[in-house]
């Protein structure tokens, strides 16, 4: 499954950045109940400033009203990209394709859409891989 498919159709809770095709993608998959998912929330909208080429969003696959309850109470959600998703065959799909279990966990692709790195978005390798992928 590509990065492109998962971003596709999502309930977006903040759109701030538009997707442009060949742009490198990050998806880092959270839920308002994790208290770790919540601590990353300054570091990932300190990460969307910074890496403007970078289409980053942060996807949950709970019920919008409870991301978005989550959004009134920590206003830097609001600077990155914010979605659901419920579909069966998207983010949920991927991340039990990659034996993803535990959040909050990252996917970085390529702008050919290769997944070049996975792992805690507050991971060190991330930053670099972001840095390389944002010229």
């Amino acid at each position: 499954m590509s990065a492109q498919k998962i971003i596709q159709g999502l309930d977006f809770v903040t759109n701030v950045q538009e997707y442009k095709e060949g742009m490198p993608i990050m998806i880092e998959c959270f839920a308002t109940w994790c208290p770790p998912c919540r601590g990353a929330i300054p570091h990932l909208a300190e990460m969307h400033a910074k890496f403007q080429n970078v289409y980053l969003v942060s996807i949950s696959r709970e019920d919008k009203a409870k991301v978005e309850a989550l959004k009134k109470n920590m206003p830097l959600m609001g600077k990155y990209n914010l979605a659901v998703d419920l579909r069966k065959d998207g983010l949920e799909k991927y991340m039990e394709e990659q034996n993803v279990e535990g959040i909050p966990h990252c996917f970085i692709f390529d702008k050919t859409g290769n997944m070049v790195w996975q792992g805690h978005p507050m991971d060190g390798e991330c930053k670099q891989h972001l840095e390389k992928l944002n010229k």
